[in-house]
């Protein structure tokens, strides 16, 4: 049992009401409770494995806290309370869990998401893969600013990637990437000749660097916050899935 699978389990229980217990919509000993019924279905209550499991629950439960989903402490005043503590929803929880998704769940799991990223290296280079995982630590650090430019950065390197295999041509891709409108120009080389859905989805798409990496990356003070990071990382990922699926049409 590792972090992500324990994540997965925690937001499984609480989409279905089943996490909490006492005064708290999330009880970590639930979900190791739920993954010890289901390793040793035989034993009435698998004890040992319970105690074996709950420490990778207990700091899924404080991650999901991290994330903004649950806070520490019961529902609301009077309900009861132990001493082994819970967590509750938070507003922001409920919205996400209203719109729990397999992308919802692989933001939350910083482990199976690094490795989904890292599947992209090969089709977009080193550029890509170094941005992509400085993004995930930032967001693992609460930088939430920081994380938003990576991912911008990470996009762009992913025009890039596009550009480069489709002219042939590396050094007349950067240097048109150095000049004026460097960023417009690469987009341009790709999408010129494309087909209009395609030319507006990946123009679209590449607004994920003009709108994280500029907004964070300028002088001024940002209210990016931790739902801006989770929804930063959600569009580049969503932006991968697709540029790969339709590599051969772009660079064609």
């Amino acid at each position: 049992m590792d972090l992500d699978e324990a994540i997965a389990i925690l937001l499984d229980l609480l989409r279905n009401g089943r996490a909490g217990s006492y005064g708290y919509d999330l009880y970590a000993r639930s979900g190791a409770e739920a993954a010890a019924r289901q390793r040793h279905p035989d034993e009435h209550y698998p004890e040992v494995p319970l105690r074996e499991l709950s420490p990778i629950f207990y700091e899924a439960a404080w991650e999901l806290c991290r994330r903004g989903i649950v806070r520490p402490g019961v529902r609301r005043s009077g309900e009861q309370a132990v001493e082994e503590g819970g967590y509750s929803l938070t507003v922001a929880g409920r919205t996400t869990l209203a719109n729990l998704d397999n992308t919802t769940i692989l933001i939350a799991q910083p482990g199976s998401l690094a490795a989904t990223f890292n599947g992209y290296q090969p089709l977009f280079g080193d550029g890509f893969h170094q941005r992509a995982m400085e993004a995930i630590k930032c967001r693992n650090a609460e930088a939430w600013l920081a994380c938003c430019a990576m991912v911008g950065a990470a996009a762009e390197s992913v025009l890039l990637a596009i550009a480069i295999t489709k002219e042939e041509d590396a050094e007349r891709v950067l240097n048109a990437y150095r000049g004026n409108r460097g960023r417009q120009a690469v987009l341009n080389m790709i999408v010129g000749q494309a087909d209009a859905q395609r030319r507006n989805t990946l123009t679209t798409f590449a607004g994920i660097v003009s709108l994280w990496r500029d907004d964070a990356a300028h002088g001024r003070a940002s209210p990016i916050d931790t739902s801006n990071a989770d929804e930063a990382l959600r569009q580049l990922l969503h932006m991968c899935q697709w540029v790969a699926r339709e590599w051969d049409n772009l660079t064609a």
